[in-house]
């Protein structure tokens, strides 16, 4: 399912059953719109309604000069929201350079799938 785009970003209304939910809430692109602070909370209701995972996309979370930065959503529910980054756009892609931060229960498994790829 792909959600329809406003001016705050992401429509996560329109979200029902799913398992999961990507969304980049500090810059949907390509509006380059910041979810606000209602939004999120109506995206963690969701999440924790559905026992769901929102994959919190920062892709250019480094980069804040007409606004003060914004918070991850992760931070407010961090058994829901797999948060994941990069410094591709500030340093270079060809570094490789970017990370997650996961809840517990993905842990394991996102370790062992990284070994496997790694190899």
């Amino acid at each position: 399912m792909q959600l329809s785009l406003d001016a705050d970003g992401a429509c996560v209304d329109q979200l029902t059953g799913e398992d999961a939910v990507l969304l980049t809430p500090s810059h949907q692109f390509p509006t380059g719109a910041a979810m606000p602070p209602g939004r999120r909370t109506a995206a963690v209701a969701w999440a924790r309604e559905h026992d769901a995972l929102i994959v919190e996309d920062d892709y250019d979370g480094e980069f804040r000069y007409d606004r003060q930065p914004v918070g991850a959503i992760q931070g407010l529910a961090p058994h829901h929201v797999a948060y994941a980054g990069t410094t591709s756009k500030s340093l270079t892609p060809a570094l490789r350079l970017g990370w997650l931060v996961l809840p517990p229960h993905l842990l394991g498994r996102v370790v062992r799938e990284k070994y496997l790829a790694d190899r």
